[in-house]
């Protein structure tokens, strides 16, 4: 394909607190192997696109440590393959930190410049969907727009107290309006932050942007093609889940015990989610053990019970835990006569004999990576 790929690792609509205290929204462990930037990843993979930028801002070690070389990709190459571009590397820096979409790509114009690819996918990690971009960008070039977007009709899990942007789409496609709200305006849908257009246009409009003093990509850059009659919507055909809050982040991952959300993100074989082997062992039941309704990776030990609950690979659920309704991410412990009830416990967590925690789906209990309670 000859397009080229951009990820954004860090959101701007999503409020995740804790969870991204020491990681990029990217990073986030997700559905018991996976990570966060492995879908937009993974569908860009699948689609051919051999050169893809994944723009970081900060925390970004356990992200670079998930990627390594790209070979689970099949970028691992002399040329392009995957490109880290850390924060403000270059003269092209006005602040620390970037603060929105725009003064990314800003900072990145010299990566945009040395691509060769006529085309560009810009791709964000705070949703979850897997869709064929080769099509997406193939309408795209049919359509003549300078840009093309993806869009939802409705999205799982939005949180209605975060931000989103709507795009309004008539009968030919046209986006012919654009918001930022809380709740879903009436005839308008949900705009995946996901765009198709050329490397060449895209540069000249972030450096006029840029010259103008401008700050929002979809504020300054995408509303105004919008008003030019520019800009085409492309309908995601499948399911798409929000990562918004940690509400969101656990209904989500809760949302994976319906088969009709397994099949449409990790049903299509020749579009699969790709992520890094660990070769752990299979999961072992001891005799007592009580299993229901629940997503099981592998390497996992369980001897305890669990319900309608993710479980990450290598964590372990001891003789006469209980877990509930929970996300329990890798190499955690819950250790005998415990209990946990709409909790996230995160990486290496040691939960001690006997502790009761519990939450709310609403209000998740969540525990530090490395924490022993």
């Amino acid at each position: 394909m000859n397009a080229l790929g951009i990820i954004f690792t860090d959101s701007f609509d999503t409020n995740m607190e804790e969870y991204v205290e020491r990681r990029t929204l990217a990073s986030l462990p997700y559905g018991g192997r996976y990570r966060l930037v492995d879908f937009p990843l993974s569908n860009m993979a699948n689609a051919g696109v051999k050169n893809i930028g994944i723009i970081t801002r900060m925390n970004y070690q356990s992200l670079a440590q998930h990627l390594k070389s790209g070979a689970d990709w099949d970028l691992s190459r002399k040329f392009n393959g995957i490109t880290l571009l850390p924060p403000y590397s270059t003269q092209w820096a006005q602040a620390e930190f970037y603060e929105n979409r725009l003064e990314g790509l800003i900072a990145n114009i010299p990566y945009l410049r040395f691509a060769e690819e006529k085309y560009v996918i810009i791709a964000g990690c705070h949703q979850i969907w897997n869709e064929d971009l080769d099509d997406f960008v193939k309408k795209h070039i049919e359509s003549g727009a300078k840009l093309s977007v993806m869009y939802a009709d409705k999205v799982l899990n939005h949180q209605e107290e975060i931000d989103a942007t709507y795009i309004k789409v008539d009968e030919e496609g046209a986006v012919t309006g654009q918001r930022v709200e809380k709740t879903k305006p009436r005839g308008y849908s949900y705009s995946l932050n996901t765009y198709c257009i050329e490397r060449e246009l895209l540069i000249s409009l972030i450096e006029k942007a840029q010259r103008d003093g401008k700050k929002s990509f979809r504020r300054d850059v995408i509303r105004t093609l919008i008003e030019q009659g520019q800009v085409v919507g492309y309908e995601a055909k499948g399911i798409v889940l929000a990562i918004e809050n940690p509400t969101s982040y656990l209904e989500s991952s809760l949302a994976l015990l319906e088969s009709d959300v397994r099949e449409a993100l990790f049903g299509n074989e020749n579009n699969p989610i790709i992520t890094p082997a660990r070769d752990s062992a299979p999961t072992k039941y001891g005799e007592e053990a009580v299993v229901a309704n629940s997503f099981i990776a592998d390497g996992v030990v369980i001897e305890g019970e669990v319900r309608n609950s993710v479980i990450f690979r290598g964590a372990t659920i001891e003789k006469g835990a209980v877990v509930e309704n929970s996300v329990v991410m890798q190499d955690t412990v819950v250790s005998e006569n415990a209990r946990i009830n709409y909790c996230v416990l995160d990486k290496d967590v040691l939960i001690e004999k006997g502790r009761w925690l519990s939450g709310y789906i609403t209000h998740p209990f969540y525990v530090k990576r490395n924490s022993r309670i």
